[in-house]
């Protein structure tokens, strides 16, 4: 498995004891959502939802480049990659 980076928006970081990047051994972007949670058990609910997919409001960049919707998260990761979480803001 590669160490890759998360970065995390602030909204989420006081579940990461205020990180702003946290490093995970992963080999997708699922697997490094997991990693995250396996390291914070307060992450999981805010990164999948109760089908345990990842969070829809989630939008997910690997080196800078979008995820696209459909595929959430079975994505290869390279060593060194840098996945950015950007949680959509909701409310009326």
């Amino acid at each position: 498995m590669q160490e890759v980076i998360v970065i995390v928006p602030l909204s989420i970081r006081p579940y990461v004891d205020g990180q702003s990047r946290v490093t995970v051994e992963a080999q997708t972007v699922r697997g490094a959502l997991r990693a995250m949670s396996a390291k914070f058990a307060q992450l999981n609910e805010h990164l999948f939802d109760s089908k345990d997919e990842i969070n829809r409001f989630i939008r997910i960049f690997v080196n800078g480049r979008p995820v696209p919707l459909g595929s959430r998260g079975d994505e290869s990761l390279e060593s060194g990659a840098e996945v950015t979480l950007v949680l959509a803001l909701a409310g009326g």
